[in-house]
This record gives C-alpha cells, sequence and structure tokens, in this order.
C-alpha cells in the first residue's frame, strides 16, 4: 500500500517534515487531510497539538474540532484537549483561545471526559469523577460512588492524585460525625467547585 494511501506512512512523513525539514506548514497541511481523509486519530491529535500551539499559523479555535475528531477516532489525549477547550479559554500551555468554545450539547464535557477515561487517559478519569464529586446543577447530579469508581481507574492508570483522593475517601472513625469525608476529599471538592462554576455558566447560556 503507498504512503497516500496508509494513514499511519502519512502520519510518520508528517513527523518526519515537522522534525527533520523543519516544516511545519507542509506537516500540517498532511496532517489535517490524514485526519480528514482516513479518519486517523493520531493526525487529528497532532494537527490540533500544532494548532493549538501556535506555531502552525492556523487560529487556535480549528484545534478544538480536531481535538473532538481525534476523540471521536479513537485518540485518548484529544478527548482531553476538547473538554478542557470548553471549560476553559486557556489550556495545555497554548494561546489563549479567540473566541468562546461553545459543547455540542449540555453533557458534552462528561462525554468527551468518560470516552478519554475509557480509552486510557488518567486525567480524563480523574476529572470526570470531579464533576460527579461537584455535580452540574441542574444538568448532573452529585454521585459519590461513580467518583469513587473513576478516581480508582485513574489511580490504576498512574493518577498520582486520584490515587491521593482514593486514600483520603477511605472513611474514618470520628466522635460525633456520621461517614466522615477526610480533609483531602473536603479540598479536592473546593478546588472543582472553582472549575464548576465556570462549566455551570457555558452550559446555561448554551441551554
Amino acid at each position: 500500500m503507498s504512503a497516500t494511501k496508509n494513514p499511519k506512512d502519512c502520519h510518520y512523513l508528517a513527523h518526519f517534515l515537522e522534525t527533520v525539514n523543519k516544516d511545519v506548514a507542509k506537516a500540517a497541511t498532511l496532517l489535517r487531510k490524514t485526519c480528514d481523509d482516513h479518519k486517523y486519530g493520531d493526525s487529528c491529535h497532532k494537527f490540533a497539538s500544532l494548532v493549538r500551539s501556535g506555531i502552525a499559523g492556523i487560529d487556535p479555535i480549528v484545534s478544538v474540532d480536531y481535538d473532538r475528531k481525534g476523540c471521536d477516532y479513537g485518540h485518548a489525549k484529544s478527548c482531553f484537549h476538547a473538554a478542557m477547550a470548553i471549560v476553559s479559554d486557556a489550556y495545555d500551555g497554548g494561546p489563549i483561545l479567540s473566541k468562546k468554545v461553545e459543547p455540542n450539547d449540555p453533557l458534552e464535557v462528561v462525554n468527551l471526559l468518560d470516552r478519554g477515561c475509557d480509552l486510557g487517559c488518567d486525567n480524563s478519569c480523574y476529572l470526570a469523577g470531579g464533576l460527579y464529586l461537584v455535580g452540574v446543577p441542574g444538568i448532573l447530579e452529585k454521585n459519590v460512588s461513580v467518583t469513587y469508581r473513576y478516581d480508582l481507574k485513574a489511580c490504576q492508570l498512574g493518577n498520582q492524585i486520584a490515587c491521593a483522593n482514593l486514600r483520603g475517601a477511605l472513611p474514618v472513625e470520628c466522635p460525633g460525625h456520621d461517614n466522615p469525608m477526610s480533609n483531602g476529599f473536603l479540598i479536592r471538592r473546593l478546588q472543582l467547585k472553582i472549575r464548576n462554576e465556570r462549566l455551570r455558566r457555558e452550559y446555561s447560556n448554551s441551554l
């Protein structure tokens, strides 16, 4: 099969163009075509990364569409980056997005994180669990049991904060308190409230 027919060959050629020939523009063009024509998730993810970092000379907002495609085509980190683009105007150290990124549906962030988790992205599992920990008013009910399952998978995938959450989530005996939560778990709840408030505002505007 020729290089123009095999998406892996096209992807590796793009990598060669970027790293050896230092021709980012040609690499980006090839990655975009490989993503669009062959539905190759690795190319979608790499193209989105080049756009997001600003070195491809393309409006950073375009990266979100290709992260969504990458997620659809099975690239775990694409799911995570697409979710983060909706949650925040700046992510992964890239430039501030010039336009507000709207979710395609109210639960898109949760769905993206869930798919990313299924595909093996520990950060997606960790943040999905966090959303269930604090909930999204009118959209997603709090569910600590679901949070535990996400944190467990995140920990198994190597996420040390999730592992710490699991240790902190274990009930401890405390006179005068029923099923108390550890300080570590409560601190994580406060951290996620900030992110949740932004999600709530963006979701409310999209409904």
